[in-house]
């Protein structure tokens, strides 16, 4: 018999060789992730299976792993097994002080860096870790995070002063307060009580201006295309990266990359996909993992005998898009100036026969089916269901010996 998961609301059966994360998609189930490969810790889940396999708690802190936690996408049970939601009280990190300061009116703030991304938003709260079993003080996080700026900053809440530590008593602030480098551990972040603002509006980056010279110096696009075939060959058997790729051909990504730059190098209006921001809206990526696929596609071009001028002039048309790229929450498309939501499930009736992409069964026209809006992926009744032992779809034998 394969093992049950039960999340939130949702019991599944898992298939043969299915991860916890496809499973629970399967079924509809609202879970939280990006990259489908382990990089970004998205989809991690507490998780009652205590011979979880080391692969599925692969880069999580000991105190995580400790506290039950895996990555739903390398989970795969072999038994069943209950899945919870992350608690904000079991998420510590250490952070580096670069400021303190108290005002007249008794305001308390922050400045410092985190060791590892906080993934808030303005309004939400962190406690500040200190003696154990004693009261945490806590802060209200006033940075913004969709500026991008490493720096965090956070307020002292009304009435907490009386359960700081020490390091940043009354006392201490007065004397000048701690030491720039201190170091000390936040827990959360939690969500504020309130409902939070909404995410800036972030605007439309423009490219630099064009440079035809360098289109020409790349054989009018010859050149160009061998390192975008070369680039994608490795990106596509990369463990960090291959993962944002799945259900796109790797000749897709490479024609559309192809038109793209071609478009920001000549001026020419060939690319007809969206922005940077639109198309990488829902992946979550770090500055690290942005630096680490800036890194393979300068190899490449060093291997087919670009220059570090070429190299820099070429670059600068993937680096000014940073911004529409780098982000610790996903965020909606904007079409017309509107946030218009790709997450989620959604239920349709078949207009045409389709096959299941879960089971690769057949899936009449008429059937009700399940469907990931971002995805595209449809489950069946039988799949959607996550019932052990439910009637699977019908295959094309079964459906053609029925006729």
């Amino acid at each position: 018999m394969n093992p049950t998961l039960r999340y939130k609301s949702h019991t599944v059966t898992l298939q043969s060789g299915e991860t916890a994360l496809d499973a629970l998609l399967r079924v509809g189930a609202d879970i939280p992730f990006s990259c489908k490969g382990g990089s970004c810790h998205t989809c991690m889940v507490r998780c009652s299976d205590t011979a979880a396999p080391s692969e599925a708690r692969k880069g999580l802190p000991a105190h995580l792993v400790q506290a039950g936690y895996v990555l739903a996408c390398k989970y795969q049970p072999q038994a069943d097994a209950q899945l919870e939601p992350r608690r904000p009280e079991d998420m510590l990190t250490r952070c580096v002080l670069t400021e303190a300061s108290a005002g007249a009116d008794g305001r308390v703030v922050l400045q410092f860096e985190a060791a590892s991304e906080i993934k808030y938003q303005r309004g939400d709260r962190l406690r500040l870790v200190g003696a154990p079993g004693a009261r945490e003080a806590e802060f209200e996080l006033t940075s913004d995070p969709a500026a991008g700026d490493f720096l965090l900053q956070a307020e002292l809440l009304p009435g907490e002063a009386a359960h700081c530590p020490d390091w940043l008593s009354r006392e201490q602030l007065a004397a000048g307060g701690p030491a720039f480098g201190h170091e000390f551990d936040v827990r959360g972040p939690f969500p504020a009580p309130a409902a939070v603002a909404a995410a800036s509006d972030a605007g439309e980056t423009r490219p630099p201006p064009p440079d035809p010279a360098l289109w020409a110096e790349l054989g009018d696009g010859r050149i160009a295309r061998q390192v975008l075939e070369a680039f994608y060959a490795r990106v596509y058997e990369d463990e960090r990266l291959r993962h944002f790729f799945e259900g796109v051909t790797m000749d897709r990504s490479i024609d559309k990359q192809f038109s793209f730059l071609k478009q920001c190098i000549t001026g020419e209006k060939v690319y007809m996909g969206d922005r940077p921001r639109n198309a990488h809206h829902w992946m979550i990526i770090s500055n690290e993992l942005f630096d680490y696929r800036q890194q393979l596609m300068k190899q490449t071009l060093q291997e087919h005998g670009l220059s570090a001028e070429q190299i820099e002039r070429w670059t600068r048309y993937e680096e000014v898009f940073r911004p529409d790229m780098v982000k610790s929450e996903p965020w909606p498309r904007r079409m017309g100036g509107v946030d218009v939501m790709r997450e989620g499930f959604g239920e349709e009736v078949l207009l045409v026969d389709s096959v299941c992409d879960y089971c690769g069964g057949e899936v009449l026209s008429g059937t009700p089916v399940l469907f990931h809006l971002r995805l595209g992926k449809v489950s069946c009744p039988a799949c959607a269901s996550g019932v052990r032992g439910a009637q699977p779809c019908a295959t094309a034998n079964e459906t053609s010996t029925a006729s």
